[in-house]
């Protein structure tokens, strides 16, 4: 551990502002858009101070992260390459000076386009490890032509590395955090980490009691000597199986924790880790969570029907550096920021979005689409549907981007091309290339879950969101109790007398995930281009939720969108409340009467 007159000293803000605002110039000039209008330069501005503030904190060894929320497609990212290769030319000029950056992302694809920006700047000084780009690798996954390829134990010769949020957080992450400095024998913690986009720091996992039992008999054959540790793990949630309907069971408050914790205490050992990665189904999860109930980080969820068995573990960024940056246009809905104490948000530019227009049309069912879009003529009747949004809200010719649920995808119902076309084995054609025609109406799609990030689709005149992206409540209470690194009989969830107890950490993470992932994807397309203002490009963005709680959040989400809604669904009538709502958007005046609401909805609807 360095002491504070140890570390490296905080650059002179004057003189690396000088160099971040020539890297910056350097880097516009290779753009095809300006980053020097008043809105960008606002940006510019967010990353400098963030950045500054970083290696002020690395000097001395403070543990927060600093929160970039500028919006999408906003220049966030460039503006990061520009502070990394200031920082980088100003320790070289000055040996006395913080020394090393990280830049962190979600992609593989990403890591190779910023590997590729940041060579660039700063030739044979710059290296990337991904499985891709791993020296070894002769089959990669995601890039087919990897811009360069390292051992992973070279990273720490370089004074700049690009890499993956899971590399970094990885149980091999210090090879990526450390670097030697002009040939030192000793490594130290580079100096400033920019991460991009949310990273996954709390991992969650779930078991069923029937894959367990699966897990325990093929080990009862295998593996023998396993035979009294599982059966002290079957006993503890058999047991928990006949727990009365919205029960929570927390080592520590509900059981005694020692009474679960002792007789576990074997799957917390190097010889469980290894075991856990036998190619077994089920096995990992299983194991993870017999290691979370040994260390206090594990519980169980009595539901309506079913008992669930939960677990998680977390890995923070700021405990494992000092130094640290988050890009992310939506840090400040995602609710992180509200359950902990480390995020510092820097005051970043506000977009406008008076040219998106936003279409909410009702949805196909309220039924939950994990339910419903189980059996096939469901999937059929709702991609029908979906195709016959797409006809009356898309113009031929225009480009979309459709939003929809993984599993129609896995069923091959997305694109609605016949049962085994052959165009399924290209999936860059129908997720990037918009080779899905719908009545010449040129599309791409994704599903909930990916497409953060991507410059894909700026191209886009429509986007539509089809439902949102819910996590259940139990992955939310999870989540709280890892960021704050906290056991089950602790803080929020130690306070909750059931899972669906009310509870402020909880409601935040369960609201912010789904508002993060709406705005993100929504502003895919054309939107993500801005101005001189900060007034968004022209787009498109038909929605289908519920129609209240988009309704409460759109302002918010989108400052300046105007909401025109479709007055039926499937059911060939909207609730009373939503008409309401509906009338009061699309009316000018700042006061209207319940007698003039009736004479509105009379109107509209004759």
């Amino acid at each position: 551990m360095l002491t504070t007159q140890e570390r490296p000293a905080v650059p002179n803000r004057e003189a690396l502002r000088a160099l971040y605002d020539a890297t910056a110039e350097e880097i516009n000039a290779t753009r095809g858009n300006d980053l020097n209008t008043a809105f960008y330069n606002k940006t510019k501005d967010a990353v400098f101070n963030a950045g500054h503030a970083a290696l002020s904190d690395f000097h001395t060894d403070t543990r927060r992260m600093h929160i970039v929320s500028a919006p999408v497609g906003g220049g966030k990212t460039s503006f990061s390459y520009a502070l990394i290769a200031a920082a980088t030319r100003y320790a070289e000029q000055n040996p006395d000076a913080a020394y090393g950056c990280a830049f962190v992302t979600d992609q593989i694809e990403r890591a190779d386009e910023v590997y590729r920006e940041l060579e660039a700047l700063l030739p044979g000084k710059v290296a990337i490890w991904t499985t891709d780009h791993d020296v070894n690798c002769t089959k990669p996954t995601k890039v087919e032509n990897p811009a360069a390829r390292f051992d992973r134990d070279a990273l720490q010769h370089y004074p700049v590395v690009v890499v993956t949020h899971q590399s970094y957080l990885g149980p091999k992450g210090y090879k990526t955090r450390n670097v030697r400095r002009d040939g030192w024998f000793l490594r130290y913690p580079r100096a400033l980490t920019i991460v991009d986009e949310q990273p996954a720091e709390v991992d969650t996992f779930e078991v069923s009691l029937a894959e367990a039992e699966s897990v325990r008999e093929i080990l009862r054959e295998t593996h023998p000597e396993t035979k009294e540790h599982l059966d002290n793990l079957l006993r503890f949630m058999h047991e928990c199986s006949y727990a009365p309907a919205n029960r929570l069971i927390r080592p520590g408050l509900d059981v005694s924790r020692e009474t679960v914790s002792a007789p576990l205490a074997w799957f917390t050992t190097p010889e469980a880790d290894l075991l856990a990665k036998r190619d077994i189904f089920g096995i990992a999860r299983l194991f993870a969570y017999a290691k979370a109930l040994a260390q206090g980080v594990g519980f169980v969820v009595s539901e309506s029907k079913l008992v669930r068995f939960v677990g998680f573990s977390s890995k923070l960024t700021v405990n494992l550096s000092a130094g640290t940056v988050l890009l992310d246009a939506t840090a400040d809905v995602d609710g992180v920021s509200h359950i902990v104490p480390w995020r510092m948000a820097v005051e970043v530019p506000q977009a406008r979005y008076d040219n998106l227009e936003i279409v909410h049309v009702p949805q196909h069912t309220t039924r939950r689409l994990n339910e419903y879009l189980k059996t096939a003529a469901n999937r059929r009747a709702y991609v029908e549907w979906m195709e016959q949004t797409i006809l009356e809200q898309m113009a031929p010719e225009e480009r979309g981007l459709v939003v929809c649920k993984k599993i129609l995808f896995d069923n091959e119902s997305i694109p609605s091309w016949p049962d085994g076309d052959e165009r399924f084995k290209n999936p860059e054609s129908y997720t990037k290339r918009y080779e899905w025609d719908v009545g010449g109406r040129k599309l791409c799609a994704i599903h909930w879950g990916t497409g953060i990030g991507s410059n894909h689709w700026q191209d886009a005149d429509v986007v539509f969101l089809f439902d949102e992206f819910f996590i259940p409540r139990r992955i939310s209470a999870a989540k709280v109790q890892g960021y704050r690194g906290q056991r089950v009989d602790q803080g929020d969830l130690a306070s909750m007398s059931a899972i669906t107890s009310k509870s402020p950490g909880v409601d935040a993470i369960a609201n912010g995930h789904r508002l993060r992932w709406t705005k993100q994807l929504a502003l895919r397309g054309r939107a993500r281009c801005y101005d001189e203002q900060g007034m968004c490009g022209k787009q498109r963005l038909v929605v289908a939720c519920d129609f209240q709680s988009f309704m409460a959040n759109v302002g918010t989400l989108f400052p300046g969108a105007k909401v025109r809604t479709t007055t039926t669904g499937a059911s060939g009538s909207t609730k009373w409340a939503e008409r309401v709502i509906a009338l009061l958007n699309g009316s000018a005046a700042a006061k209207v009467t319940t007698g003039e609401l009736g004479k509105r909805d009379h109107q509209s609807i004759y």
